[in-house]
């Protein structure tokens, strides 16, 4: 019986003829898909909502962080040495003498 059935659906499909099976539909129905359809609106989704996150930020480029260098050394130079340990003199004044309890 399988087989039958089998063999009516192919005979079938070889009568059918596949220019009208395929065809375009009416244009009466793209003209009332296009009145019935609201208009399209654009919503790109190429930017994430990042909402209240903090993002860490990328690295500099090569050449920001060359620029960044030079500019940190030119203030290095700029600035005041102050290495080593700084000395201070001897008190001129005397401290009173501490109170006997």
């Amino acid at each position: 019986m399988p087989k039958l059935l089998l063999l009516l659906l192919l005979a079938l499909l070889m009568v059918v003829d596949p220019d009208t099976v395929a065809a375009a539909p009416a244009a009466s129905a793209t003209i009332e898909a296009a009145v019935l359809s609201p208009p399209k609106i654009h919503r790109p989704n190429y930017k994430r909502y990042r909402g209240n996150s903090s993002k860490k930020k990328r690295k500099r480029g090569l050449f920001k962080r060359w620029a960044a260098r030079r500019k940190a050394k030119r203030q290095q130079k700029a600035a005041p040495v102050r290495r080593g340990v700084i000395r201070v003199d001897a008190p001129d004044v005397k401290m009173p003498p501490k109170p006997q309890p």
